[in-house]
């Protein structure tokens, strides 16, 4: 009786990592890459361009409608009880229009790649977005984060959040690009 149920429970614990595995194999994204912090354990492999990149837990892929064969990365975490609503990074191959109008701010080194990197703030009366663009010259590829808040003058002053902090999210955006790695 004992030996039976030991068996039982055996088989189960193997099933259970058989399926385990099989569904793991689905999704081969979400393995996380040698080179990825704990914090950034989403892992997103392009072999079509040639790099990998680590993006935080939560975050889902998505194809863009614009612009034209980019990638969007949605469901970043953002600060509570601040303006800043939403936070996207979408990664354009290719000629991107939105740069005519950005202002370059400096160069970024990761993964022995120098990106050139550059700013856009874009909206109306009820909105902002703000563009940090990495740009890798020798591939032309494009990784915009896109950062979209609400315009703080919309709320009475006693429900306005706070402003976020730009600097803070600059910075987290090289945390993420600090983890890129090219592959060819």
């Amino acid at each position: 009786m004992f030996h039976s149920q030991h068996m039982r429970t055996i088989c189960a614990a193997v099933m259970l990592i058989v399926t385990a595995g099989c569904a793991h194999d689905l999704n081969k994204e979400s393995k996380a890459l040698p080179h990825c912090p704990p914090q950034y354990s989403f892992a997103h492999a392009d072999p079509e361009h040639g790099f990998r990149i680590c993006l935080p837990a939560g975050v889902k892929r998505a194809v863009a409608d614009y612009p034209k064969d980019s990638t969007l990365f949605s469901g970043f975490a953002v600060p509570v009880r601040t303006n800043l609503k939403d936070k996207r990074l979408i990664i354009v191959p290719g000629d991107y229009d939105l740069l005519k109008g950005a202002e370059t701010f400096g160069r970024f080194t990761a993964g022995n790649v120098t990106f050139e990197r550059a700013k856009l703030e874009e909206g109306s009366a009820g909105h902002l977005t703000l563009h940090i663009v990495y740009t890798w010259k020798s591939t032309n590829l494009h990784f915009d984060f896109e950062l979209r808040s609400v315009n703080l003058s919309n709320f009475d002053p006693s429900n306005r959040p706070a402003e976020y902090n730009r600097d803070t999210q600059i910075k987290l955006t090289e945390q993420i690009m600090s983890t890129f790695r090219p592959t060819g």
